[in-house]
Parts: structure tokens; sequence; C-alpha cells
């Protein structure tokens, strides 16, 4: 068939009209009178989605009659690295050259190869996780090359010298694809997915060169943006019962604009523009192809859209623009949102409250994935489930998030948080009811997990259950859990495995644990999810001979690696009124109400970006398309998607709180409207956005009151040690929880030692020190208490925190701790460490008992006692014992005096003081409880025991409560039961938030 000569026959139809619905009628009108000519033409649609929204077109059409379809197939399909085309292909010299093409390499085996070679450059560093996540991104590289028809050896006609250093590293770089990888394809006896694609659309343009069929084609909604389907489209324009239809060609642009628009790739009809050279036809030669029922818009609307997206070249027509008709903005609104938060709630209030017209649909169209995400949550406030045309990356699924935690488990060797993290997870049930294997992991979590980290590995853990008072049940269950495991575990604690072994176990151990109880097989690959990610697996299984020797460290970021982007679909379980699409899928779908979102710049149209691989001048020379082309697609997609009958615009002010700017064709809609003094529809763009504003927003906010429990004073504490006094003063809500309540606060899960552990450490040291020498230091005293230091701190001693600041401070207290105890006992004995004690009070309701442990009582020459308290943080303030706020010193000493400590004479106490180790500048200080100049001892305690005997008198009255601070100027500083109080609620009089 000769191509200039044969006529070709190219409709068009405009974006006011719905692309499927008109298509769907015009093939109704030609092929309807008998179901078997329909069904035996074939129509070459865009997407796989292109397809189904076609034929649902038919069945508006037919009211839902049955009928045989056309055959529909996809020209090519974003998610498929194949066409469909092969069936055409069975004889003939096309069919011979089909048979004798060799299969598509399977992506992620390619991936793995790639990242093989990568590694194998004498100047990469990275292992294999980090090649796999490059080779990622040559593929694409790669996949491009080969879209755009080009040779890989042309490489070598980009001469680096002529380009920056970093240019001619990357390009030697790409030697990889251009001397390498060609020898790999043919060991592996495969192709490339894109070659594959681009060559059976050439043995299908043979074919049908040579064997014109007799049926009609018809090819629709394709601009031709890649070379091998635009020659597709040009054979079936040529071929007798051949038929393309475009999308939304403007055929009313001015021919000075048109030629302007063929040479600026960030046009609307540029691609259009180009496809029609291709085709070796004009504009003049496009027939329109329309329909009064599927309009969706009114031409006024896209003659204004025309004029928005009018060539920078010739904008100076503008000024004699003549203003549109008022119909050019009926159904049309704008939503300018405060961020990205708000600009999905706003859509996702839009889409809710379309629900409400029967049988109306809505339609999210959006580039921005993180956006898509957004409105689907927020739906989900209606337990509405939204199709997303993109779907979910497999590594964000349920499966693929299930075992990336499982991998990260065991790279961590059951570091407790990724313990948590796996075993909380849904799938995790290891054969048991669900909520029993919860309730284990709950008690494993308190028992162990929660507080310092045991040893690593599940034989760690193991054994501190061991030592813990947790139950047999408990230890029984995690010893299972821990043989299942124990295979896996082995392997992972080498330094290289093989590959395909450690998947092995590793698929294993994850089937184990995610097995439900009662039943053989795992519900790890159940489901729509499940049957992906086990693809996934066979896969990698297919493709782990690849890989030699691997290092089990770098399992959890390959896996990442490997696993993202690779998109799934739910098929189930989706509202069927409500979608959400790309701008693809936006070019030829129909809906009563379609929201534009994401409109800034840099989403839509999107950033150009810079290309990792070659510069803007070597992508010219070597024949790639420039980055502009995507703006120009992209504005195509703006303008069939703005020809629905009802749109919304929506953007956000700041997104991650950075301005942002206006996508270009919203801020040319408004310099055009503010020209002829119009302005879109506010009413409905206002009601939206008062709705979202309310959207969290009580109908009224009340402040929290302050808490103010008065239990029965026989519930209230008759026993409290006198460090807990000072607690009751400052935070009596606080004593309520702990000692009424019975709350205790959980510790952090894995956590490091804290400032309190340091305390215990150091008091311990110093304990065990003063004990062994009570009178006479020894000669060696430095190391020895070094030496009980590094028996106190123990195994936290590993950790580099500790070592690195911990124990030099604590070296630092030993030289001042002995100098200070060298002086000091030529005048004192230490009579008792840690000596604990108790007296009991008369109070009003039932005696009362005080108890204490005094760190250090020491005797005097002189007779008189002396209580000594260690502190490794800050210290009371003098006045603050002086008031009796921090009396903790003078209540030991209240209880000494009333023979409240076992073993120790009765005798005046003539000092209280803390020593304070911080092993700063100076490491050590001394200093009197009440100040050089304070009161005397005595007069301390008997003050502090007559507070307290009021104090107890004063909670032993039922209507006294247990505030929460009670006094702002008497905070307590270590207060774990502030949230419980609701305090910043009540306190501020501010909003909480």
């Amino acid at each position: 068939m000769a191509g200039a000569a044969a006529k070709k026959t190219v409709l068009n139809i405009p974006a006011e009209f719905g692309f499927v619905d008109v298509v769907a009628k015009e093939l109704l009108r030609r092929h309807g009178a008998s179901t078997r000519s329909l069904s035996e033409i074939t129509v070459l649609t865009t997407t796989r989605r292109a397809a189904r929204a076609l034929q649902k077109a038919f069945l508006r059409e037919t009211a839902g009659r049955p009928m045989m379809l056309p055959r529909m197939r996809p020209i090519g399909d974003v998610e498929e690295d194949e066409l469909l085309l092969e069936s055409d292909l069975a004889i003939g010299g096309a069919g011979e050259k089909l048979l004798a093409l060799p299969p598509a390499i399977d992506p992620l085996r390619r991936q793995l190869l790639l990242s093989r070679l990568i590694q194998a450059r004498n100047d990469s560093s990275g292992g294999l996780a980090e090649a796999a996540g490059l080779a990622s991104a040559l593929a694409r590289f790669l996949d491009q090359v080969q879209t755009e028809g080009l040779d890989l050896k042309d490489l070598k006609n980009l001469v680096p010298s002529e380009y920056a250093e970093h240019w001619q590293i990357t390009l030697e770089f790409l030697e990889i694809l251009s001397l390498n990888w060609p020898a790999i394809l043919t060991a592996e006896g495969a192709v490339d997915p894109a070659l594959r694609r681009d060559l059976l659309m050439r043995a299908q343009v043979e074919h049908w060169q040579q064997n014109p069929p007799e049926a009609p084609v018809y090819a629709i909604g394709s601009t031709g943006s890649i070379p091998a389907t635009a020659l597709l489209l040009k054979t079936v324009a040529e071929m007798p019962n051949g038929t393309v239809i475009l999308p939304g060609l403007d055929r009313q642009l001015d021919e000075k604009s048109w030629n302007a628009a063929r040479n600026d790739a960030t046009h609307a009809q540029h691609g259009l523009a180009l496809l029609l050279e291709k085709l070796e036809i004009s504009r003049d030669d496009v027939i329109d192809l329309s329909d009064e029922s599927a309009r969706t818009s009114s031409a006024a609307r896209m003659a204004l859209l025309a004029e928005v997206l009018r060539p920078a070249e010739t904008s100076d027509q503008w000024q004699q623009a003549e203003a549109p008709d008022r119909e050019a903005l009926s159904g049309l609104r704008r939503l300018d949102c405060l961020d990205a938060q708000s600009e999905a709630q706003s859509i996702a209030l839009l889409l809710r409250e379309a629900l409400e017209t029967a049988g109306k649909t809505a339609v999210l169209i959006t580039p921005d994935r993180d956006l898509s995400r957004r409105v689907g949550a927020e739906l989900r406030r209606w337990d509405i489930e939204v199709d997303d045309s993109a779907g979910i990356s497999l590594d964000q699924s349920p499966p693929g998030v299930f075992l990336r935690l499982l991998a990260r488990m065991v790279e961590s060797e059951t570091e407790p948080v990724s313990l948590l993290a796996a075993l909380k997870h849904p799938l995790a049930t290891g054969g048991a009811l669900p909520q029993t294997f919860r309730r284990h992991v709950r008690a494993l979590e308190l028992a162990i997990l929660r507080g310092p980290r045991p040893a690593s590995g599940f034989a760690g853990i193991a054994r501190a259950l061991e030592d813990s008072e947790a139950g047999e049940e408990l230890r029984n269950w995690f010893l299972e859990l821990a043989e299942t495991a124990a295979s896996l575990e082995q392997l992972a604690a080498r330094r290289t495995v093989d590959f395909s072994d450690f998947l092995t176990r590793f698929i294993a151990f994850a089937e184990t644990l995610s097995r439900p109880d009662g039943e053989e097989e795992s519900a790890l690959w159940q489901g729509n999810f499940g049957e992906a990610a086990a693809g996934f697996i066979s896969e990698l299984l297919r493709a782990a001979d690849v890989i030699d020797e691997f290092d089990p460290a770098a399992w959890p970021e390959l896996l990442d690696n490997l696993m993202r982007g690779r998109m799934v679909r739910p098929q189930y379980g989706l509202h069927p009124r409500l979608q959400i699409w790309g701008p693809i899928e936006g070019r030829l779908g129909r809906a009563d109400l379609v929201i534009l979102g994401g409109l800034n710049e840099g989403s839509w149209p999107p950033d150009t970006g810079s290309d990792p691989w070659m510069s803007r001048p070597m992508r010219e020379k070597f024949g790639l398309p420039l980055p502009e082309q995507k703006i120009g697609l992209s504005a195509h997609d703006f303008q069939q998607a703005f020809g629905a009958a009802e749109v919304v615009m929506t953007r956000a002010g700041k997104i991650d709180g950075t301005p942002t700017v206006p996508s270009r064709w919203l801020l040319r809609l408004e310099t055009l409207l503010e020209k002829f003094d119009m302005t879109l529809d506010t009413a409905g763009a206002e009601k939206i956005l008062s709705w979202q504003r309310q959207f969290d927003q009580p109908v009224t906010y009340e402040p929290v009151l302050a808490p103010r429990p008065t239990p029965p004073v026989a519930a209230r504490p008759r026993r409290l040690s006198v460090t807990r006094i000072e607690q009751w003063i400052k935070d009596p809500y606080s004593i309520f929880a702990a000692q009424i309540l019975k709350l205790r606060p959980l510790d952090e899960i894995a956590m490091d030692p804290s400032a309190a552990d340091k305390g215990t450490f150091i008091h311990a040291a110093l304990e065990k020190f003063i004990e062994q020498f009570p009178d006479r230091l020894p000669e060696k005293g430095r190391e020895k208490l070094l030496e009980y230091g590094r028996e106190a701190f123990g195994d936290v001693l590993s950790y580099p925190s500790v070592w690195a600041f911990w124990w030099p401070r604590f070296e630092r207290i030993t030289d001042w701790f002995i100098a200070f105890e060298t002086a000091r006992r030529k005048n004192f004995k230490t009579l008792r460490t840690e000596a604990q004690g108790e007296i009991r009070i008369p109070s009003p309701a039932a005696d009362f008992t005080l108890s204490g442990t005094a760190d250090r009582i020491d005797q005097a020459t002189d007779g008189s006692l002396s209580i000594l308290d260690y502190k490794t943080g800050m210290l009371p303030s003098p006045t603050e014992v002086e008031t009796g706020v921090s009396p903790q010193l003078a209540l030991e000493a209240a209880m000494l005096a009333r023979r409240g400590f076992p073993g120790i004479t009765v005798a005046p106490v003539s000092e209280l003081a803390y020593i304070k180790l911080s092993g700063a500048d100076p490491a050590g200080e001394f200093r009197h409880a009440g100040g050089s100049k304070g009161p005397p001892a005595e007069t301390l305690a008997d003050e502090a025991y007559d507070g307290l005997v009021r104090l107890i008198a004063q909670f032993d009255r039922q209507a006294t409560p247990y505030l929460s601070c009670p006094r702002p100027d008497l905070p307590y500083r270590f207060n774990d039961y502030e949230h419980l109080a609701r305090v910043k609620e009540w306190s501020s009089g501010e909003d909480p938030e």
C-alpha cells in the first residue's frame, strides 16, 4: 500500500463531546443493524481501561441489552510490557517473524541482571540493594530509548569531550547498555519488553499492509506519541476498512497558531500536529464526528479554553479577542484550598456530594499520587472505597508491607521495634486464632520488649523470658515461634549466603507466620494483593540464580527496591459511581462531575525536571524527545477533561508548608477572565470550602475542666515513701492515678538507658564502695570504685552513648568522690548506706505509714548524725527545702528522730545535705539542704513532719480532691500523668491544638 497516495480515513471527536459515547453511537450506527457485523470489527484502544470505558458506553447506548461487542484490544497498556496483537499474525511472513521473536525478559530478572552489571563496575561502591534501585532507573531509560526507536550503539556518537565532566562519566556508565547488555540478552534468549512491543507493532503493520483485514478496524483515542504507534495509526488510516479517531483535535485554531503549536512542545495540540504530519494529512482532511446527545459542554467553553491555551507566539491576539458567552463558564468552578489536606478534604466532599444525586457519576483526574491517596483516605470516612486507576504499589499493599516488616525483623536480629511491627501485622497469626496470637504478642511486649533491650536474636529474647516472671504459656509460645525462624535466623547471621536458599527459607517463615488457625495454606497469598505478591515472589525465585553471593543484611533494602513500582489494582468492593483517574485515563473517560485536582506548576503540568542520564543537548542530539513534550501531552489531557459537563478545578496554596505556583492554565484563564471582567461561579466553591473548614471542627468548643477526683477515704493510700510526698504536694492527681487507679507509665520499647538509670548505676557503685570501706579508704580507692562502677553499669556499657558520655563522667565523679571522702572521713564515719525505715503516723482516718530509704547516714565525731542524699540531676533549692515543698531529707530526719531506722541509735541530726554527682566541672558538689545559713536540721525535720500530718489530715476528708498541678508556681518536673489529666487543655485557656 503506497502511504502518501492512499486515501486516509481520519475522524476527530471535539473535546466538548463524550469521546467513548460518540464512538459507541457511531459504531452502532454503522454496524449495529447486525450483531454479527458489530462483533466482527476490531477497535484498538489506548489502554485496557479505555476499552472498559467503551464497553460501558455501548451498555448506555443499548440500555444494557445483551449484545456481541467489537473486539477491543489495547495498542499498549501502561501496565503491560506486551501488546496483545499476536493472534492475527499466525500465518504469513509476519507470523513467521513473530514466531522467531524471542520472548520479553522478565522485568525483575532484567533489574537484577542490570544490578549485577552496575556492581561489576570498578567505580561502584554500593551494594546489591543500591544497585537494584539504580537498575530500575536504568531500565526506564532503556525502555524510553527503545520506545523511540533509537539504537544504543549511537551513544558513541555523543562525543564525551563536548560535555561537562560529570556527563562524560555518565556516558561511560551507559556503556553498560550499549556494550554489555546486548550480550546478556543474547545469553538469556530474550529481548527488552519495549523493543518486543515495538517489533510486535511493526509486525502487525507489515501484516496489515500485506493482508488488509476485511472487517473494519478502528484505532481510537491515540495521539501517536510513540513512533511505532504512529506507524500503526497510519497503516490503519490507509486500510480500506480502517479508521483513526482522534481525541480533541482543535480544528478552529487559526493557521498561524496551529503552526506555532506545531513548533511548541508545551502546547496541547503539539502531539496531534506531529501525528498529522506522520499521517501525511492536514487538518482539513480530518472530519469531525459528533452527536448532540453526547455533548458534555458548550462550544463556547472550548473556545475559551483554546484562547487560554493559545501559543505564546500568537498571544498578542488576546487584545482583539471577543468576550466569551456566559455559557462558557456554566458548570465551571475553581477551588483554591489552603494546603494539600484541605484540598483532599474538599475533593472528598465534592465526590460525596455527587452521590446524593441518584445515578450521578464523579471522577477525580490528577497526576498527583499523594493527592489521590489523601482523597481515598478521606472517602473512607463514609466507608467508601474508590477505584484508583493507578492502583497501589505492591510494597504498600498488606502482603508487601508484611514481607518488608519481616525482612527488617530478620536483618535487625529481632530488634524489639522491628519484631513487634512484624508480629502486630494483621497477617501475622502463627497458626493460632488472631486474638490468641495478639494476646501473646502484647504479653511479650510488656514482659520483655519494653524497657532495656534484651540480647539480640530469638535466643536472646527466650533467655530474657526465662529470667522474667512471664508465664509458661508465653514462654512455650515464643519458643515455638523461635523454632519456626531458626533456620532462617542461622542463615541471616552469615556474611554471605546462597540467595535462592535464603529466599526459600524467608518465604517458608513468612508462610508459617501468616497461616491462619486450622488451615494449611498461608493467608499471605490470598486475595487480589496476595496473588500479586505471589506472582512477585515466583518471578524473584525464577531470577534468583542471577545473584551469586548475597549479604542478608541487604535484604530489606533490596526487597523495597524490587517491589517498588509494581502496581496492584483492587478488583472488588469499589464504589461504582466514584473513580480516581490519571490524566491518561481521563482523556477518554466519561463522568457527570469531573474534578481536576493538583493544578499547580510541577504537578499539572508536571515538572520537566532533570534527566539523570543526559543533558538537554545530549538528548536532542541522540534523538530523545525533549522534556517539554510531557507538558504538551499534559495540556492535551487537561483540554480533554475540561470538556466535561461539570468541572471543578482545585489546587493547594501550600504543599508541605511551601507556597505553590498555580498551574499556568489557571493563571491564563484568570488573566483572560479579568480582561473580560468575568468571574467563575464562587457560591458553589465557597459552600464546599466552608464545609471543609468545618470538617473536623466541633460544633461548639467547651474547654474541659480540671479534674477533681474525690475517691472514698477508704480507697485513699495509707502508705507512701518520702520520695512521694513532694509529688503529693505538687501534683496530688499523680498520687490518685498511681496509688488509687494503679496506673503505671509503660517503658519505651527497646529503651535506651535513661538519666534515671545513670543515677541508679552511680548509686549502686557508691553504695558498694562505702559498704566495703566504711572506715578507711583502700590504697587504690579510685581503681576499686571504677571496678564497682563497671559492675554496676554492666552490659549497658556496651551502648555507645554510655561509653562515650556517661563513663567519662563517672571517672571524673570517682576522682572527686575519693578526694571528698578522704577529707570527710576525718570528721565522719558512715553508719549505713541505703538505710530502709518507716514510721506510723496517727491520722483521722487510720494510721498512715511513711517509708523511706536514706542513701547514707553518717555520724560525726561529736555523735550527731548526718543524712546524705546522692543526686545526679538538679538539686532542690534551699527555699524549696525550707518551705517544705521538697521535704525528702527533712522527713528522713523526722523518721530517724522517731526510731524509724532500725539499728541506728537515736541521736541529734546536725546535717542534711546533698552530694551532687554530675561529672561536669566540678564533677561533684556538697551542699546543705537548707543552705549554709538555713534553719537547723532538726527544725526542718519538725516542720516537715508537722506539714505531713496536716497534709494527711486534709486528704482524710472526703471533700478534698486530688487536684492536678494546683500550684502553677510549683510544677512537678517528672509528671507521668500530665496527659491523663489533660493539663494543656484546661490550664492555658487556649485551643489544645
